[in-house]
């Protein structure tokens, strides 16, 4: 069974047991549950506190750093002057209220706590096989191909992934690059921030973050667009080496009915039974499914036993192990 003890962020990998092949995946499930049940509870005590122990400082202050920026962004809409100009420094305590009022959503701690967790791996493949972050494989072979619009919508991926990559060395994240869910709790944050506002303006400042808000032209959405318009060649992104963490990931989640950020923190070591399951489920052969889990955790004891394992009922055991609220 997998087991897991220590850093969440960083951790030693687990080993799977020959015995009982289903039982011991699902077992894994559970225990991997257990882990991401804990996770977004004990990462709002952090993110409240100065106590990192539990995480590596790197998670946490990359965490920390895109929950203030998008505090930052929500105070200088609601605070814009008639002409749209933006005061040029909040107060501490204003931003740490807010960022407060952001970390009651168990939802978007997961989702930052998820790019977190996407920066960290695209800098180990980096380091390890000199994997770029923005200008994959993948993404060359679709921006020089035949086809002018996918050719087109992989550039604008790569330029999305780009800043994307610039934005997390500065520990920012741009308010309109959130999924829709995440961006409506933070407008809700920003509306009950100051009771003694003009609900008249409040409620202008959300409306235009609305207005200008395109999700489908967002990071993660140009990937889940440009891997629609691959077809059946978007199965080529299940090589992470090939296609990088966030194709890999969006990938990952259309194939096995897993949310984008389950399937980001799938690729944690403590989470390697449900990211073989997943993979299994969308498809792939075990052969190739041992080996995007070996190119992730290089230590795993990956199980010959795992072959038996056919893709529906590797996506029963997803489906049925995908109740977790946490990692």
């Amino acid at each position: 069974m997998l087991r897991y003890g220590g850093d969440m962020s960083d951790a030693t990998s687990p080993s799977f047991s020959p015995d009982s092949m289903e039982q011991e995946l699902g077992e894994a499930l559970e225990s991997a549950d257990s882990t991401g049940g804990t996770v977004v509870p004990i990462l709002r005590h952090v993110l409240s506190n100065e106590d990192n122990s539990l995480f590596a400082d790197e998670i946490v202050a990359r965490i920390r750093g895109m929950m203030r920026h998008l505090a930052v962004q929500l105070l200088d809409q609601l605070e814009a002057g008639p002409e749209g100009g933006f005061s040029a420094e909040h107060g501490n305590e204003r931003v740490s209220r807010l960022c407060d009022l952001l970390l009651e959503s168990d939802a978007l701690i997961r989702h930052v706590h998820a790019l977190a967790l996407e920066t960290q791996l695209s800098d180990r493949l980096h380091a390890r096989f000199g994997t770029d972050p923005a200008l994959t494989p993948l993404l060359q072979s679709q921006i020089a191909g035949a086809d002018p619009d996918l050719s087109a919508l992989a550039m604008r991926f790569l330029a999305a992934q780009a800043r994307h990559g610039q934005s997390q060395r500065r520990m920012k994240l741009p308010l309109l690059e959130l999924p829709g869910d995440h961006l409506h709790h933070a407008l809700l944050a920003m509306q009950s921030f100051d009771p003694d506002a003009s609900l008249e303006a409040s409620a202008a400042a959300a409306q235009a973050l609305r207005r200008d808000y395109n999700e489908a032209a967002t990071r993660l959405g140009l990937a889940s667009l440009l891997l629609a318009r691959m077809g059946a060649g978007a199965i080529e992104a299940l090589s992470i080496n090939h296609a990088g963490v966030a194709l890999f990931a969006s990938a990952l989640a259309l194939g096995s009915g897993l949310d984008h950020d389950s399937s980001t923190l799938a690729t944690h070591v403590t989470q390697a039974a449900r990211l073989a399951l997943a993979l299994r489920s969308a498809g792939i052969r075990p052969e190739a499914v041992r080996e995007q889990c070996l190119a992730l955790h290089p230590d795993l004891d990956f199980p010959e036993q795992f072959d038996t394992i056919g893709p529906d009922r590797a996506a029963a055991l997803v489906a049925a192990g995908d109740s977790f609220e946490g990692f």
